[in-house]
């Protein structure tokens, strides 16, 4: 209207030109009809030529790795210190029996090595666990053979740090008493416990006569303690006054008294096992001593604290 031009539309200025039937129509411009086609590649299968798939390649992942021959000589040498190890860790269960300080007292009463072998390799064979040096009961197979053996005082099993032969060292109880009964002769340790019954009588060793009819046991106990601490006080005290002790008789028909026969003597001593043996023993070895050459005809009697009676 006012001089300007029209401006023509993009349609406008992209008119469609006339299509003759002679000519071909021209294809429509598009973005995704001008790029190539991509090609995407195909996935093969697991076979290949040559017969190898899958399966071959299975067998090729479960076959064992091969070791290097230059670490062919350590693992030798790592089999060869477990086996050395296995070894000398191991233990027998066939020990060596030791006896110590046997003396010819307890050569009286101590049993054959063997039999203390053939105990001690019964009780290493009743556990698996004793069938190592790090694992082996060592303490309680001790203390078994001690209870299972009165007559032994102490027993020690030890390992050996190369061989594997277990050592048991065993140490007789020396008796501090014998004890004289109907049923034979016995040896006493200091808790009045029967440790075995002896073949001869031992020299230096007290004899208690016992004139009860018990029998006595090996292992059990027999006598009271007090009983044979009393007997050994009395013991060394006539002892060291110069005064041999024929025996000491425990009587049937008094169970607190102690009497003790001298050798040579007619008259016995008469002691209360309830009271102090030193002060007794003390006034026995005072009264002979001041009786000098008269001597008692039939006892000497020390049982009242303080008095002496003799007839």
């Amino acid at each position: 209207m006012f001089g300007r031009k029209n401006k023509k539309t993009p349609e406008q200025g992209r008119a469609r030109q006339p299509r003759y039937s002679g000519q071909p129509a021209r294809p429509a411009f598009s973005y995704y009809t001008s790029r190539a086609p991509e090609v995407t590649p195909r996935r093969t299968s697991g076979r290949r030529e040559g017969g190898e798939g899958a399966t071959g390649k299975g067998k090729r992942q479960g076959r064992l790795p091969r070791i290097p021959l230059a670490q062919v000589p350590f693992w030798l040498l790592v089999v060869v210190a477990v086996v050395c190890a296995a070894k000398l860790l191991s233990l027998s269960t066939s020990p060596k029996v030791i006896v110590l300080d046997q003396s010819a007292v307890t050569a009286t009463y101590l049993q054959p090595t063997d039999v203390y072998a053939k105990a001690a390799q019964r009780l290493l064979s009743s556990s698996i666990t004793n069938r190592t040096k790090l694992t082996a009961d060592v303490n309680g197979t001790a203390r078994a053979l001690e209870h299972e053996f009165p007559e032994l005082q102490t027993v020690s099993l030890t390992l050996p740090l190369i061989g594997n032969r277990p050592i048991v060292y065993v140490q007789a109880a020396r008796p501090s008493v014998v004890l004289q009964s109907s049923q034979g002769n016995y040896a006493v340790n200091a808790s009045g416990v029967v440790l075995a019954r002896l073949k001869s009588l031992p020299a230096a060793v007290p004899i208690v006569v016992d004139q009860s009819a018990a029998a006595p046991h090996a292992g059990q106990q027999y006598l009271p303690g007090t009983t044979v601490s009393f007997i050994r006080t009395v013991a060394y005290q006539l002892s060291a006054a110069k005064l041999s002790v024929a025996a000491y008789v425990l009587p049937v028909s008094s169970p607190y008294e102690l009497d003790v026969r001298l050798e040579g003597k007619p008259y016995v001593i008469k002691c209360n096992l309830a009271a102090d043996a030193l002060t007794q023993s003390g006034a026995a070895i005072a009264t002979i001593q001041q009786l000098g050459a008269t001597t008692p005809g039939s006892y000497l009697d020390v049982r009242v604290p303080g008095r002496v009676y003799y007839k």
